[in-house]
C-alpha cells in the first residue's frame, strides 16, 4: 500500500492533490507543531487585480509550541462571513462557480468546530469530492506515533502497513533511505510541475492558488484530469 503523508493544509493548493491522487491512502499529519504564517490556516486566492490571502483567526499567543491538532479557532473574529464573502466575491462569476461553490461558501458559514484541523479537513474532503479522489484518511494523532524527523516518517507508515511511501521533493533532504530500505517501505518522490491554465481574471497566469481557483475555472471534471497528470513519482536511489 502506497501512502502520503500531509499536513492537513488549509484550502489547500493543486500539489497536494496530486500526491493525493497517486496514494491509496491518506495520512494527515496534525501531531507536529503548528507554524504562523505558514499554510495551515491561510492560503492564496486569485483576485481581480493579484492575489490576496484568506485566513482562519486562531489562538497562538502563549501557544508558541502547540501541535496542529490543538490548535483552537479565534472566534472572536467574525471570519466565517468575510472568508465566504471574499471566495463570493472572487469567484462567483467564474465559469464553474456552479462545481461547488455555494456548498463551499455553506461549508463556511456553517462549520462550528473550534478546532482548526477539523475545519480544514472538511474543506479538504469537499474539494477531494469535487475532484473524485475517494482515499481513506487517518490522522496522525491517532496513531500513538511520538517519534520527530524521519523516524516519525517511517514510524507513521509501519503504523498504517505501509509498503511504499510518497514523499514531496523536500523530502530528499532529510528521509533517511537506508532506514526505509531495512524496513521494507519502498520511498518515492513527488515530482510536480505546476500546471497553466486560464484564469477569468484578466492578466497573467498566477500559479500555487488554493486549488478552488482551478476548480472554479476549469470545473471539477477538467480539473481533476489536470491535477492527475500534473505530477508522477520517482523511486529512491540506495547509493
Amino acid at each position: 500500500m502506497l501512502i502520503s503523508i500531509q499536513q492537513p493544509e488549509f484550502f489547500p493548493w493543486l500539489g497536494f492533490f496530486n500526491k493525493v491522487s497517486q496514494v491509496e491512502k491518506i495520512v494527515l499529519l496534525d501531531s507536529v507543531q503548528f507554524k504562523k504564517r505558514y499554510f495551515e490556516n491561510r492560503n492564496k486566492i486569485r483576485t481581480p487585480q493579484d492575489w490576496c490571502w484568506v485566513r482562519v483567526p486562531v489562538k497562538v499567543k502563549g501557544r508558541y509550541t502547540q501541535l496542529i491538532r490543538d490548535v483552537d479557532i479565534d472566534d472572536d473574529q467574525n471570519w466565517r462571513r468575510k472568508m465566504a464573502e471574499s471566495i463570493r466575491q472572487n469567484y462567483a462569476k467564474a465559469p464553474y462557480w456552479k462545481d461547488g461553490g455555494d456548498e463551499l461558501c455553506e461549508i463556511v458559514m456553517a462549520n462550528h468546530s473550534t478546532r482548526l484541523v477539523e475545519f480544514n479537513v472538511q474543506v479538504i474532503s469537499f474539494l477531494m469530492r469535487r475532484f473524485e479522489l475517494v482515499r481513506p484518511m487517518v490522522m496522525a494523532s491517532d496513531l500513538g506515533v511520538g517519534s520527530m524527523g524521519s523516524q516519525l516518517i517511517l514510524d507513521i507508515c509501519k503504523a498504517v502497513g505501509a509498503s511504499a511511501y510518497l514523499s514531496g521533493r523536500d523530502g530528499r533532504d532529510y528521509l533517511e533511505a537506508k532506514a526505509f530500505a531495512r524496513a521494507d517501505v519502498q520511498l518515492f518522490f513527488q515530482e510536480f510541475s505546476h500546471p497553466t491554465y486560464e484564469q477569468f481574471h484578466a492578466g497573467n497566469f498566477l500559479p500555487a492558488m488554493s486549488a478552488i481557483d482551478a476548480l472554479f475555472n476549469l470545473g471539477a471534471i477538467r480539473a481533476a484530469d489536470m491535477i492527475a497528470t500534473a505530477g508522477s513519482k520517482s523511486p529512491q536511489t540506495i547509493t
